[in-house]
């Protein structure tokens, strides 16, 4: 599988930079893919067998639509972020829509305001959720998710040890054992809910020098499915505060996997993956990760962040990047 692999990238494939430190022109026309499969479209299981599973993040269903069309292929994951102070049930629609398309929901679901302050929001502190001062909106969005009728993926308070987001371990005056509690508390209200068919994804940043060490974070084997990792090339630029340089695949998730790796044997998932063009090409640096990815076997899957990230100017989506697009069909087909 990794031989075909390598083989369908050649053209594309140059080794990236390593470094250490924290962490276009229109597409060519591509093979046309309908934008609504069959409704019968199987949705993928949980937890993937042999082939890592490929699924991208994107704003919305016509994002996800216009992803498919450029690329020839129909993502098996479909990630949406969302935030608790919206207060609603699971986006039916979406859902429905993202089942439709025969892909599995994933929600990256945040307790905060996604318009406050990133750090500190005394609304929605661990000790909060662990106390229960949640639980009606928790219990809506539970029952949701059970009468949507399909499994869905639910990554929980991602990126908790890093300190930008409210339930991070070292903000909003949190300590690492109220992640574990208010993770377990959200947990046991699906259950007790009969909301089961759900996979729980537990992902941190991935470690840098004065992230939370990941251990103390773990909330255990019985509550979690799912373990994954964030991390980005951001290519030669500044953003918040330090430098970065063009980075490979290794030098961005070696040490984690690692880290993960050794805390359990729950698959491991690249939660969020991207890549700037500065410093060199995204298109190559695609062809390259999507090699190394499949070629190793302790990776269970991928999610591109296909975003354009107005905050810090980046543009991580692939679909306007010909090269781009065509090292993720290349990866995308040469699985099977």
């Amino acid at each position: 599988m990794a031989v075909l692999l390598v083989a369908g990238l050649v053209t594309y494939v140059v080794l990236a930079a390593d470094s250490t430190g924290p962490p276009a022109p229109a597409a060519a026309p591509s093979p046309a893919v309908d934008a609504l499969p069959p409704s019968a479209a199987p949705v993928p299981p949980a937890v993937p067998a042999g082939d890592p599973v490929m699924g991208i993040s994107a704003p919305t269903l016509a994002d996800l639509d216009r992803f498919t069309r450029a690329t020839g292929t129909r993502p098996e994951v479909f990630d949406t972020f969302e935030a608790w102070s919206r207060d609603r049930p699971l986006d039916r629609e979406l859902a429905d829509g993202v089942a439709l398309r025969g892909a599995r929901l994933s929600v990256t679901w945040e307790p905060w305001a996604s318009d406050g302050p990133r750090d500190r929001q005394p609304d929605y502190t661990l000790a909060s959720i662990a106390d229960g001062r949640h639980d009606a909106y928790i219990d809506l969005f539970a029952a949701s998710v059970r009468d949507h009728g399909h499994p869905v993926t639910i990554r929980l308070m991602h990126e908790m040890n890093g300190d930008w987001y409210p339930w991070g371990a070292t903000a909003n005056g949190n300590r690492p054992e109220d992640f574990v509690a208010a993770w377990r508390h959200v947990h046991d209200r699906f259950t007790a809910l009969g909301a089961t068919e759900v996979a729980w994804l537990w992902a941190p940043n991935a470690v840098y020098p004065g992230s939370a060490p990941l251990a103390p974070l773990y909330p255990g084997d019985e509550y979690v499915d799912l373990v994954g990792v964030s991390n980005y090339n951001w290519g030669e630029r500044s953003h918040d505060g330090f430098a970065t340089r063009w980075r490979s695949f290794g030098s961005l998730f070696d040490e984690s996997i690692a880290e993960l790796a050794a805390l359990t044997d729950r698959p491991i998932w690249i939660t969020e993956i991207g890549s700037s063009d500065l410093g060199g090409s995204k298109g190559e640096w695609l062809a390259q990760t999507a090699a190394e990815v499949v070629r190793r076997q302790e990776i269970a899957g991928l999610v591109w962040f296909d975003h354009l990230d107005t905050r810090h100017g980046v543009d991580w989506r692939i679909e306007h990047d010909e090269r781009a697009t065509a090292a993720w069909r290349a990866a995308f087909t040469a699985r099977r």
